[in-house]
């Protein structure tokens, strides 16, 4: 009798757990889908520290929607003046010597640029648990963690603002525990009117108008050889947005809805330089294949392990 009580129990205990762990999962993904559908459109200022590498950088950031466009300021505090202001699709970067630069927006943002079509892409790779709540820059804040399903990528994990939902602190953890990559506010206020003012350049005689484009690389179909990936791990996808076909990118992008890595295909005249880094969050994988008597170097980097970016290089085919 006493043994059939304590595997009952046990198995309620189980049962429980599993319920309450379910709930916890589907309470997580809430919040996440709320981020997703709130937070770009919040109006709010602050500060906030971007710590990577052993390094770590304040910026001011002031962010709000203006006619269904998203507005945004970042003004880096420590070291040389450098500003990047967003306009909608317009994205504009104020270098130390007051030129100005409009340059291509990839779509990725600590706080805020996270797209709902994401979610579904999501949770084909990380499952969605509840960190509870605690305070932030004097704000309570909830906790969700996205844990990979398998080795190939970081743990990620945010802390969303009670009223906004904008995430007041987000962090890249290894497998092991080590914090790659933080962003945390240490000020932050909603603002309830839109003030056009407040995303003007605060560097003196600027003039966004007079912005010339950065050098984009144009690449000719002729110019390239066709090439795929033969593994990437699940949920990731092709954002290139190349006008050619994506197996005659010299170049492409590839995002799992958080992390992003880029693959480079190029031929060289001879291999050099061929091996694995890790600097903060960003990984780097080097190696040479040949391809009808010819040296071609297959560079992969991006927010994923070492190990991750070295099997994608690994699997290039060249056609």
């Amino acid at each position: 009798m006493l043994r059939w009580i304590v595997t009952y129990s046990l198995i309620s205990f189980a049962a429980f757990s599993f319920a309450q762990e379910k709930e916890q999962s589907w309470t997580a993904l809430g919040l996440y889908e709320r981020m997703l559908e709130q937070a770009p459109s919040a109006m709010y200022e602050g500060i906030f520290v971007h710590q990577a590498g052993g390094q770590m950088q304040s910026v001011e950031i002031v962010h709000g929607q203006n006619e269904g466009e998203i507005w945004e300021r970042l003004l880096h505090l420590d070291g040389n003046i450098r500003e990047i202001i967003r306009r909608g699709d317009a994205l504009y970067c104020i270098n130390p010597d007051k030129s100005v630069e409009q340059i291509q927006q990839l779509g990725r943002s600590a706080f805020t640029n996270k797209q709902p079509s994401n979610l579904h892409q999501l949770r084909k790779a990380y499952e969605f648990r509840s960190l509870g709540q605690q305070r932030i820059a004097g704000r309570l804040v909830d906790g969700v963690q996205l844990i990979p399903k398998d080795a190939s990528r970081h743990i990620y994990q945010l802390w969303l603002d009670n009223q906004t939902t904008v995430p007041l602190r987000t962090e890249l953890v290894s497998v092991k525990g080590r914090v790659l990559e933080r962003y945390q506010f240490s000020y932050f206020l909603p603002k309830d009117v839109f003030n056009p003012e407040r995303f003007a350049p605060r560097s003196q005689s600027i003039n966004l108008a007079s912005a010339h484009t950065g050098e984009v690389l144009k690449t000719n179909a002729e110019d390239v050889l066709e090439w795929r990936l033969n593994w990437m791990p699940i949920g990731f996808e092709d954002k290139s947005g190349s006008g050619f076909a994506p197996k005659l990118s010299a170049k492409r992008i590839y995002s799992d809805g958080i992390v992003m890595f880029s693959v480079y295909v190029e031929q060289v005249e001879k291999a050099m330089d061929e091996g694995t880094a890790q600097a903060g969050p960003t990984a780097l994988s080097v190696m040479h294949k040949q391809w009808q008597g010819l040296t071609h170097r297959i560079t992969v980097v991006g927010e994923i392990p070492t190990v991750t970016a070295q099997r994608i290089a690994e699997s290039v085919e060249l056609l």
